[in-house]
């Protein structure tokens, strides 16, 4: 760097012993003590000085030649003194200036890195030197990481959270000329069309829980998204605004899911789960066993239910892995589109099912059942836009002989209750979807503290016994003649500091079958 170049230097204070507490209370009350730094003694004290000096910290700049005469250091000292009420102790303070190591950009083969320096030298040259800023210094406090969902980049929460870009921020907000050629620049690097901002899926929305998993601090910054959230667009959207948002996808396991990032989640650390089911010894029994009319061939073999399906995280690989019939309930109706459009990029068929009869209990002689019946197709997907408390109802109905085979579905074997930070309040109905001469699984997804695991697959393990039983004694039958166990506790991954996010594959035996029961164990025997 010429000596005739101009740098920005951090401001320290060297302040007698004596005078460090008024100091650095009068810099407190004006924001400008830098809390980041410590306060620390001088490293040499000059000669003959009476007292050791500390040196204090702000987070003031001095835009200055290195090479300045430090007779221009005492008049820039003196006014800030001055500002701060501190004139009076001008003697004990000196001004120390601390220059940056000169900054050379590596080479570097991140294309998002080459997007974005290519576009800060685009800026005009003014627009960073009017705010003390380089392109070198923008450049090397920006991520290296990003993640792309095709047409989208999203950056990571902190990308634009250091001092030089809320530095720039400040004065050319996102939306501004000079910005958004910058955005642009940043997606065209990595073949994107859209940039965002990424933020964690809050648990609470401000007046209630969020049972959509609305992702509400996703922040747009360059592209046009569609139609802004609104009371409307979250719960009654209509055919133009699907068209017109933004759809963005993701493939994994070679698995495509689609959704709209303004209003609908998606977490790539299911990855781990959506891996499991595909490869999971009871999923693939249940894809190759023939226990559902005499053949593999004459129809679907099984059924899996997921009563909280998203876009379609847990079911697509269900289905994926060779259970051929999904049944799906989901209340978020951008979800239910994302889950529709998923299951055509993969080639399934799926159907939106109308809303189920108001006539209790359902019959097919019912005219309402009778014309909802009708509606009905052959999909692989079937998904139910409601709350799951009613799940037994169509279930139920979808398993009689009295209905047309081709829209009869198979034994229930897998249930998936995948609601954070607990899927407890789905377990009761879980347990009567359930085949209840074949038996099955649950997989209850859970937030839990590491040291609570055992103790939470314990509690987990009797309440769902307890629902069990109780379902028997609805029905007619006694409790306490099935096994409920659990098999495994699968830990997905890290959810918060000490909390992590599991499943447990509870095995919910049939009515007088013992199979899967274990091996020599006897009907109903519990071997936690």
């Amino acid at each position: 760097m010429g000596p005739k170049e101009k740098q920005n230097a951090q401001i320290f204070l060297l302040v007698t012993r004596s005078q460090v507490k008024r100091v650095k209370s009068a810099l407190e009350a004006r924001n400008a003590l830098d809390r980041k730094t410590k306060i620390s003694p001088e490293m040499s004290s000059e000669a003959g000085a009476m007292e050791p000096r500390m040196l204090i910290p702000t987070n003031l700049a001095f835009h200055t030649d290195p090479n300045l005469d430090t007779r221009v250091h005492d008049i820039v000292l003196k006014d800030l003194l001055s500002n701060y009420g501190l004139s009076d102790v001008q003697d004990e303070i000196k001004l120390s200036l601390s220059f940056p190591t000169p900054i050379t950009t590596p080479p570097t083969r991140n294309r998002l890195l080459i997007g974005l320096k290519a576009g800060l030298e685009d800026l005009p040259p003014e627009l960073l030197t009017s705010l003390d800023l380089s392109a070198d210094t923008l450049l090397t406090n920006f991520p290296t990481t990003y993640t792309l969902y095709h047409p989208l980049l999203l950056l990571p929460q902190h990308a634009l959270t250091s001092r030089p870009w809320t530095t720039l921020l400040s004065k050319h907000p996102p939306t501004s000329t000079p910005l958004q050629a910058l955005f642009k620049k940043l997606a065209t690097s990595v073949g994107a069309t859209h940039v965002a901002i990424n933020a964690a899926i809050p648990l609470q929305n401000p007046e209630s829980e969020n049972i959509l998993r609305s992702p509400s601090n996703l922040t747009p910054l360059y592209g046009d998204f569609g139609p802004a959230p609104s009371t409307q667009t979250l719960n009654a959207p209509t055919p133009n605004d699907f068209e017109r948002a933004l759809w963005v996808t993701h493939t994994q396991n070679s698995i495509q899911q689609t959704w709209a990032p303004l209003y609908t989640m998606f977490s790539r650390g299911n990855i781990r789960e959506k891996t499991r089911l595909l490869n999971l010894p009871s999923v693939l029994s249940c894809s190759t066993s023939v226990e559902f009319l005499g053949s593999a061939d004459d129809g679907p073999l099984s059924t899996a239910i997921d009563l909280y399906a998203g876009i379609g995280y847990f079911a697509f690989p269900l289905h994926y892995a060779g259970i051929r019939k999904m049944l799906c309930w989901e209340l978020n109706p951008w979800s239910v589109e994302g889950l529709r459009r998923g299951a055509a990029l993969n080639g399934w068929t799926c159907q939106i099912l109308p809303p189920i009869p108001p006539t209790l209990p359902p019959s097919s002689t019912s005219p309402e059942w009778t014309s909802w019946t009708q509606q009905l197709q052959p999909a692989e997907i079937l998904v139910f836009p409601s709350v799951n408390t009613t799940a037994l109802l169509p279930v139920t109905f979808l398993q009689s002989p009295t209905i047309p085979p081709s829209i009869r579905i198979p034994p229930v074997r897998h249930i998936n209750c995948g609601f954070l930070p607990s899927s407890k309040l789905s377990w009761s109905i879980a347990v009567k979807l359930l085949d209840r001469s074949l038996g099955g699984w649950i997989h209850a997804h859970e937030n839990v503290g590491v040291r609570d695991i055992q103790a939470r697959e314990k509690e987990v393990v009797e309440m769902m016994r307890a629902y069990v039983d109780e379902w028997e004694v609805e029905r007619g039958g006694r409790g306490g003649g099935r096994v409920v166990r659990c098999e495994h506790v699968e830990r997905v991954k890290t959810y918060a500091p000490g909390v992590l996010h599991i499943v447990l594959d509870v095995w919910v035996g049939g009515v007088g079958s013992r199979k899967w029961d274990g091996e020599g164990e006897g009907e109903g025997e519990d071997i936690n």
